[in-house]
């Protein structure tokens, strides 16, 4: 039974859970509210140096913006966790992790001809999990639900009906970590919580329907850090959005 509890404790260390240990959430808090403060200071500046003049039919036009958007989480933490369990336990260990859908919503201003700010909030259904290792069979399943809230900045490549950009983003992510199954007794808590600074990086295209509608295509790789930073994982993200 003591050996179960280890592979048990190691699983759940890999995974961004540890037993012992919490993080720092103040710290987390206070990094992804100065990550905010300082995109929103800079697109401020942007749009007081802009020229005052807007046209409504204008695909770039400076404005307020809204939108909602289908997520896919794709992880990317799957191999890396499965050697660190080799190389912790010694033995052969098999970890088995399931993609997750969710949604997105978002919004934002327009503050240049080139440049936009957005405050996004991504939620994803949770990866699902299951963690094994020889002598032991199967030990029990797992699931990682993440909220990642990040401010983004956006750099536009066109500024026609046809909008290609760039985005950089920070913030924080917190994971609920649920122990859905038990199999050997680990003696585990059945769900916790943690928090963490995080960044986003990625790109995608904005195809305007109208002066108003837009359709959205977008894939970021979102990277936590501390004790999250095995928990990163590639989004897939389409929708729609409103330029006001």
């Amino acid at each position: 039974m003591k050996r179960a509890a280890v592979v048990g404790l190691t699983v759940f260390a890999v995974m961004a859970l540890p037993v012992s240990a919490r993080s720092d959430t103040a710290k987390s808090i206070v990094e992804g509210i100065a990550s905010a403060a300082l995109v929103g200071i800079i697109c401020s500046g942007v749009a007081l140096t802009a020229d005052d003049e807007i046209d409504p039919e204008d695909f770039a036009r400076r404005g307020w913006m809204l939108g909602v958007a289908g997520s896919y989480g794709i992880e990317t933490f799957q191999d890396d966790a499965e050697s660190n369990l080799d190389r912790t336990l010694g033995v052969p260990t098999k970890l088995s992790v399931d993609n997750s859908f969710g949604f997105r919503g978002r919004g934002g201003y327009r503050c240049h001809r080139r440049f936009s700010a957005e405050f996004e909030i991504e939620w994803l259904d949770g990866f699902e999990s299951d963690f094994s290792s020889v002598g032991f069979g199967e030990l029990g399943e797992m699931k990682a639900e993440p909220i990642v809230y990040t401010t983004n900045v956006k750099g536009y490549l066109l500024t026609g009906r046809y909008q290609p950009f760039l985005l950089v983003g920070a913030g924080l992510t917190t994971v609920d970590f649920k122990l859905t199954k038990d199999n050997v007794g680990l003696g585990l808590s059945s769900s916790e919580s943690e928090n963490s600074f995080t960044m986003r990086f990625g790109g995608g295209i904005d195809l305007y329907a109208t002066e108003n509608v837009v359709v959205t295509l977008q894939a970021d790789y979102v990277r936590p850090f501390g004790n999250l930073d095995d928990l990163d994982y590639v989004s897939i993200g389409w929708g729609l959005l409103y330029r006001f």
